[in-house]
């Protein structure tokens, strides 16, 4: 029960987070500041990954025109939307904010992609996905937040089929995270290989602490503006959440991460 109060929480607040990024104009202008040529202009990103990142993960997932790319914690769609344009794939997102699921779902109609895209709501941990049925998976910036790191990862080698790659981002400290109410890893990489995978891309992205430090900081400063445009509810939390992510800077490392199914 508690498992899924949890479950609930999270996909409330990811409902209120996903449209209030698509609509708002400071966020747009804090990433592009942040971000400058290496922000991925057009996909509106709720995460920290840059442009640099999605030109790496395209060739790394050897995905070809026409297989299926899942997207895990796709939220509005706009990454999954573009990577799989970038391959010619077709696309299933699956999230647990039922809001991200209809902006993704819009997206992927205003783009062209409606018929090649499904989006549906789901847990990373049980997507409802039949065994070996996906050519790549991708998830950025959602596995820290995963309770069951075990079972997420389990769950992706599940639906892949042998030769597929995960590509994904994420963060890695040490101990139980209070703050976002999850246990952390310092190494993905004994997760992976102890669900059959083999690990190909392990690596941190150039200058991602300072983009992510830019961004953080310049969200702590914009607190007026984005409380007259979001409200004092909405912007005391989000402002929160980069006063949380700047503490954890010193102690964290982001990893840009890609391996194969064997």
């Amino acid at each position: 029960m508690a498992e899924k109060n949890k479950r609930i929480s999270l996909a409330e607040n990811l409902n209120r987070a996903h449209a209030a990024r698509l609509q708002s104009l400071i966020a747009e202008r804090l990433y592009r500041a942040a971000y400058g040529d290496d922000y991925p202009a057009g996909i509106n990103p709720s995460g920290f990954y840059s442009l640099t990142t999605l030109r790496r993960l395209v060739p790394a997932l050897k995905v070809k025109p026409g297989n299926t790319l899942v997207d895990l914690g796709c939220g509005h769609g706009g990454a999954g939307l573009w990577v799989a344009q970038q391959l010619g794939a077709d696309l299933i997102g699956i999230d647990l904010s039922a809001d991200g699921v209809a902006l993704a779902r819009n997206r992927a109609a205003e783009s062209g992609l409606g018929e090649r895209a499904r989006v549906q709501v789901g847990d990373f941990t049980a997507t409802g996905l039949p065994e070996a049925s996906c050519d790549g998976v991708m998830s950025l910036d959602v596995l820290l937040f995963v309770p069951d790191k075990t079972a997420a990862v389990k769950e992706v080698a599940r639906i892949l089929r042998p030769g597929g790659c995960f590509g994904f981002t994420t963060w890695e400290q040490e101990g139980f995270s209070e703050r976002l109410n999850a246990p952390q890893l310092t190494d993905h990489r004994p997760l992976l290989t102890g669900a059959g995978f083999e690990v190909e891309i392990y690596e941190e992205p150039p200058s991602w602490r300072e983009q992510q430090r830019s961004l953080l900081e310049g969200i702590i400063a914009s607190e007026t503006e984005l409380i007259e445009e979001r409200g004092p509810e909405a912007a005391t939390r989000y402002v929160g959440m980069a006063r949380g992510s700047l503490i954890d800077l010193p102690v964290r490392r982001y990893v840009f991460v890609v391996a194969r199914r064997m």
